[in-house]
């Protein structure tokens, strides 16, 4: 039995900032992961994925260069466009493994299994450890009755990384992942249609910019099909064939399953430890991840908080600082920023507008488009707006929701200074630099107190 002071299960985005951070607070951290560093958000996730959209993006605007006097043609070799993107993750990943050696991280190899609240084996080895912390992430969640195969029926995983492009997909699922597949694959010639249980495609989003999106990607020629659910998936003449509860078929050469993704918990023989889980499978957690087992932590997609790469990691550094008797300040999930990064691309935080209305919250919202804003037009992207929420005695601002180009950057604004409790004072008396697209973001908090300049 080998004793440590901290044991990470899992070196994805939570595990191994969680790692880092632990390093650095004299911790000694031990990690054990099964597969590649970087879990998936670095290996078949965030990074691949956003490798293609910049090959799409760039793709797109060579074919669309025209109206700025260039004349210019392109074509794309599709296995190079994925050998880019995993250039991109061979990369990334290099730099958590040489992260691990400059912060002297021991790393094992291997699958972890609790044999008792403190001890974990891996391979031949058992650890008992002072606090332990479980980051294994979340896996792809199968459609009830039509299993991913791999090959009619692709997860994400295997869409990111497929050698040859299918002549159509139909998406199942129009949440974050559907809508940046579909941006994907549509850029890259392949019939999209996009299947949505929901009455909208990213249906958690606000309703302005779920429409925005939906008339982008009709404007596309991206099929959406919304308010449906799929009944059978089957295999006709050589093409997958999607009946809906509508009586409504769909016809594709491969269908791509987007419907979420579930807790890696399995093979963990948590029983072992006693850690409770909820109904859905998520470990219980406090608000400084402690589970119901003194010194065992859970964080990023194995609790029910928001499964995005940036939350596991702030998780994994509260866990940590926790654990070596710091002062921690809870995550408000209410101010936790959300990314889609299809083109146009959205970034969001705090309170949609009906949200704010359900919650009986009187507000002034205001609007500025990208169209009205000068460095948008000089680039040629205009598309999208900024949208603020702000509450109507306080002026405090309480939800923010961009879609446009830069969205996802333009977002980060509004981040400190909502955590800050910023008005919408605050950010008028802050001078934005012309020309930039964050002139929108003033501009927008303008037009709620009926002051804007450009429109």
């Amino acid at each position: 039995m080998e004793k440590v002071k901290l044991l990470i299960i899992g070196a994805g985005p939570g595990g191994y900032v969680a790692a880092i951070r632990a390093a650095q607070l004299g911790l000694e951290p031990v990690v054990i992961e099964k597969a590649d560093l970087g879990g998936t958000c670095l290996n078949c996730g965030c990074i691949p994925t956003k490798a293609l959209i910049a090959a799409a993006e760039t793709y797109n605007t060579v074919l669309g260069s025209e109206s700025m006097g260039i004349t210019a043609t392109a074509s794309f070799d599709w296995q190079k466009v994925v050998a880019h993107a995993k250039s991109a993750v061979l990369k990334n990943r290099n730099g958590v493994a040489y992260l691990f050696k400059k912060n002297k991280i021991r790393l094992v190899t291997g699958s972890a299994k609790f044999t008792g609240p403190k001890t974990v084996a891996c391979g031949e080895t058992e650890f008992e450890a002072e606090n332990i912390i479980i980051a294994t992430g979340s896996t792809v969640r199968d459609m009830s009755g039509f299993p991913v195969d791999g090959k009619d029926i692709i997860s994400s995983d295997h869409a990111l990384f497929q050698p040859v492009l299918p002549k159509s997909i139909a998406i199942i699922g129009g949440g974050v992942i559907g809508v940046e597949m579909a941006y994907i694959y549509h850029s890259f010639g392949v019939e999209v249609t996009v299947i949505e249980a929901m009455s909208t495609i990213i249906p958690f989003e606000d309703a302005e910019v779920s429409k925005e999106l939906t008339k982008e990607f009709k404007k596309k020629k991206i099929k959406i099909i919304t308010g449906v659910f799929v009944e059978k998936v089957e295999k006709v003449n050589g093409a997958m064939l999607i009946t809906l509860n509508n009586g409504m078929t769909v016809e594709a050469a491969q269908v791509l399953s987007s419907v979420g993704r579930s807790p890696n918990t399995s093979g963990l023989n948590l029983e072992a430890a006693g850690i409770e889980l909820d109904k859905r499978g998520f470990i219980k957690a406090d608000d400084h991840f402690r589970t119901n087992v003194g010194g065992v932590y859970a964080i990023g997609d194995v609790i029910p908080t928001p499964m995005l790469a940036h939350t596991a990691e702030h998780e994994g550094i509260i866990a940590v600082e926790h654990i070596a008797g710091h002062a921690v300040h809870p995550i408000d999930y209410r101010l936790n920023p959300g990314c889609i990064y299809c083109l146009p691309s959205i970034g969001s935080i705090g309170l949609r507008e009906s949200e704010a209305a359900e919650k009986g919250i009187a507000v002034k919202v205001g609007k500025f488009p990208f169209s009205a804003n000068g460095k948008a037009v000089a680039s040629n992207h205009t598309t999208g707006f900024v949208k603020v929420i702000i509450e109507e005695e306080s002026h405090k601002i309480i939800g923010a929701h961009i879609i446009g180009y830069g969205a996802t950057d333009l977002i980060a604004e509004f981040i400190p200074a909502m955590n800050m409790g910023a008005t919408a004072e605050n950010i008028i008396h802050s001078i934005h630099p012309h020309p930039t697209l964050s002139e929108a973001s003033l501009e927008a908090v303008l037009n709620a107190l009926d002051r804007t300049i450009h429109i």
